[in-house]
């Protein structure tokens, strides 16, 4: 019952912050409605398959500054 409950409460604080950022991004409504909408989406995640997904292809389309750093080191060595 405990992981049931836990899934609820994910997915409704994640749905409240995704709603609440929408309504901060609408112009004329101060806030930031972008980054509040992404945090509802980072708390999704580990629910989301589909998210999952969508997040490990972007992580390996734009990988962190170090490692992009380190490959083009390591070219230049050759």
């Amino acid at each position: 019952m405990l992981p049931l409950l836990k899934r609820i409460v994910r997915w409704s604080v994640a749905l409240a912050l995704i709603v609440i950022g929408l309504v901060l991004s609408v112009p004329g409504i101060p806030g930031p409605g972008f980054l509040v909408i992404l945090i509802g989406i980072f708390v999704l995640l580990p629910e989301s398959r589909w998210l999952r997904k969508k997040y490990t292809a972007l992580k390996h389309r734009y990988p962190p500054r170090q490692a992009r750093h380190a490959d083009r080191r390591s070219r230049r060595g050759s």
